[in-house]
């Protein structure tokens, strides 16, 4: 399985490294189909450093975990929903509560407070019945979802971004992996191990 198969590579491609790399499954298993899941696929970009002011809220991550991408101030998830754009996919940056609910639903982080940030709920009614399916088999609610989610027309897709070297081999939380599992579970067989990737980064 290679990341330039996936149907979002094209997108992220301009800015990706290396598409060699892979997650391993501390637990792989079988989907209905028979098919073995033991491994996702992964991609290693570059992205400009954001060298302006720091937002009012950074989430934490201070201006140096920011990018620059056409000279907007992003996040790197926002980096990756932006790219996607591009080649026509809809997206959202989901946030989720400790108790496992979507607090947020993103399309940009404003240079405001947090609690003045605008939510945007998904209208796509296919993305919509995805991500309650998933969450209804997963057992933990919305907690395992991943941040960043994408669709065009029947395709989907989640992410997570990680600033890491190339090098560094990721590991999923139980939950993140409990999502996938559940995802790839689902009778109607919507999405594929390469429709999940974790986007290593780093900056140019």
């Amino acid at each position: 399985m290679t990341a330039t198969q996936a149907s979002w590579f094209s997108a992220l491609a301009p800015y990706v490294e290396r598409d060699d790399l892979a997650v391993e499954l501390a637990n792989p298993f079988l989907r209905p189909t028979g098919e073995r899941v033991d491994s996702l696929p992964s991609v290693f970009v570059r992205f400009p450093m954001w060298r302006g002011a720091p937002f009012v809220d950074d989430l934490g991550k201070k201006t140096a975990a920011m990018v620059e991408l056409d000279g907007e101030h992003l996040v790197p998830e926002l980096a990756i929903l932006r790219l996607l754009e591009r080649e026509g996919w809809e997206w959202r940056w989901i946030h989720t509560t400790s108790k496992g609910e979507i607090s947020m639903y993103l399309t940009d982080w404003r240079d405001v407070s947090r609690q003045d940030q605008r939510s945007r709920p998904i209208q796509h009614d296919g993305a919509r019945a995805l991500l309650y399916a998933i969450a209804d088999r997963s057992g933990n609610r919305y907690g395992g979802c991943w941040s960043v989610f994408a669709w065009r027309e029947s395709s989907y897709a989640f992410f997570e971004a990680k600033r890491q070297s190339a090098k560094d081999r990721e590991k999923l939380k139980p939950a993140q992996a409990a999502w996938v599992r559940a995802a790839l579970s689902l009778r109607e067989q919507i999405m594929s191990a390469r429709d999940f990737a974790v986007v290593q980064w780093e900056y140019r």
